[in-house]
């Protein structure tokens, strides 16, 4: 009498299919955790453009209160020693105003932040309508 031995065990095809499938699962978990970092770097970026236009803002509106005029503002920008806090990003801010006979009502400002993230040139603009106070008068360009 023949006594068979069963041998178990996986063949070649089937060691080479589940690699197959490993594969296939840990590529799509890396490039799900590369989108999900490049995402988390933009969030990240823009949230600190945020901060900056809202320092910026804030320093302006203080500015325009204490009664600087868009002349003032242009040749001393009052914000300029706070943004040293964020290196690597730079401000430019445009002023646009609402005439009305005597005064302006209203300054129209435009705020650029701009970075360099992950060697790409980034920007953010936020703009921003300011009322005039009603004891401040802006002088009308």
């Amino acid at each position: 009498m023949k006594v068979q031995h069963k041998e178990s065990g996986f063949t070649l095809l089937e060691v080479v299919v589940a690699l197959g499938i490993l594969t296939v699962g840990v590529s799509a978990a890396i490039s799900l955790f590369a989108a999900g970092t490049a995402s988390h770097r933009r969030a990240v970026d823009r949230i600190r453009a945020i901060e900056v236009s809202e320092v910026v803002l804030s320093a302006l509106e203080g500015t325009i209160r204490d009664g600087a005029t868009v002349t003032d503002l242009i040749q001393n920008p009052p914000w300029q020693p706070l943004i040293s806090r964020w290196p690597g990003i730079s401000v430019e801010v445009r002023y646009g105003t609402v005439p009305k006979v005597d005064f302006t009502d209203e300054l129209l400002v435009e705020i650029h932040v701009q970075w360099i993230s992950r060697g790409l040139d980034s920007e953010e603009v936020f703009r921003q309508i300011v009322p005039r106070m009603r004891s401040i008068r802006l002088d009308a360009p």
